[in-house]
């Protein structure tokens, strides 16, 4: 794979995939801006080569079809923000004024594009998408780590027309993530937490492999339970992955540690209780590394908070190297305003899980082509 430090950037146009797909509230406002945070260094170092900048991502699952409520303009102006700098805009994706902008942009000057969903193209990762898009610039860059799981037009066929290259975060979430499967520091505690144990059952099993133990909550633990015969009552489970999950367990060698009591509402487990708590805790205190993806609880009503919330701050509080991803569990973090306490963030829990579990992302696979 290619290193963006030996591309000719000056007066290049440089189309930057990045991970636009920010939580927004019923509002349309932003709720956390940290996957613009974690770009801003590939974007500087764009900028102060020279290169003219062109933005492309998407925001939210608008189906091919415009939608005003998922337009990219507030997620640039977060990002001008943050970067003191002006963000133009352009509001459609092919359009003559858009052409123009393009051939007008100025080094050193970023133009964003609307969102790529808007056409149906870039989910079908389409190569006549991909093409019209790779007109507007010379290189491709990807900081998209967030989607590098997906098969998409901008993070695939796109790299068939231009030479590309990894983005600096991309870069540093590949080298992250595969040291934790390669090299970690031991004692090595992962946290799966989270509702769809079908995206967690091949990162527990790859993790499982190098972790001295291995905490379970959320909805994945549910299931997990239900397939040791407890009484989960009317918790969300996943009925269909129940002999995977007793597989897993028979395999982990008592790696897997599960809830031993709970806080109920409605007759659904929605939280690990004090004694789940304080035994996850004891295995984190003597952690040289920890990787956590999923909340533990129902976390969404600050009464399910508990557990979650008690580990994000023994986890702040560690001298281990500490990894979180997932947007669920970066969010914990930024509402108690701890992520600067954390080794380091994986701004895509999906990818990240994928890429803990074996697989080659599509996106960064695209790279090496």
């Amino acid at each position: 794979m290619r290193s963006l430090g030996d591309a000719v950037l000056s007066g290049k146009r440089v189309i930057l995939r990045l991970g636009l797909d920010l939580p927004l509230d019923d509002n349309g406002k932003i709720l956390d801006d940290e996957r613009l945070r974690i770009v801003l260094p590939t974007i500087h170092f764009l900028l102060n080569r020279n290169a003219k900048v062109i933005i492309i991502g998407h925001l939210g699952r608008p189906k091919g079809q415009t939608d005003p409520k998922l337009s990219l303009r507030p997620v640039y102006i977060q990002l001008s923000a943050l970067l003191k700098k002006p963000v133009h805009f352009a509001p459609k994706l092919f359009s003559g004024d858009t052409k123009v902008a393009v051939e007008k942009l100025p080094e050193g000057a970023i133009l964003g594009l609307e969102n790529l969903r808007f056409d149906s193209g870039e989910d079908n990762n389409s190569r006549t998408f991909a093409r019209k898009l790779a007109n507007y610039g010379d290189i491709y860059v990807n900081d998209a780590f967030s989607v590098a799981h997906r098969e998409a037009a901008s993070t695939v066929a796109i790299t068939e027309f231009l030479p590309s290259y990894p983005g600096l975060a991309i870069d540093k979430e590949i080298n992250v993530l595969a040291g934790l499967l390669k090299n970690p520091a031991h004692p090595f505690v992962a946290i799966i937490g989270g509702v769809k144990i079908a995206d967690k059952l091949p990162a527990i099993t790859h993790i499982g492999r190098v972790a001295d133990r291995v905490l379970v909550g959320g909805g994945v633990a549910n299931t997990f339970m239900a397939s040791q015969g407890m009484n989960i009552r009317e918790s969300i489970y996943d009925k269909d992955y129940l002999d995977q999950a007793t597989a897993i367990i028979k395999r982990s060698q008592q790696k897997i540690v599960l809830p031993v009591d709970f806080v109920w509402g409605d007759g659904k487990i929605l939280d690990n209780g004090p004694e789940t708590t304080e035994m996850f805790a004891k295995y984190l205190k003597g952690a040289q590394t920890i990787f956590w993806n999923g909340s533990l609880g129902h976390t969404e009503d600050p009464r399910y908070r508990k557990c979650s919330d008690t580990i994000a701050g023994l986890i702040a509080e560690s001298p281990a190297t500490t990894i979180i991803a997932g947007g669920n569990t970066i969010e914990i973090f930024s509402r108690l305003d701890l992520l600067d306490k954390v080794t380091f963030v994986s701004s895509g829990g999906g990818a990240a899980l994928e890429l803990l579990s074996g697989k080659v992302l599509p996106g960064i696979r695209a790279l090496h082509s």
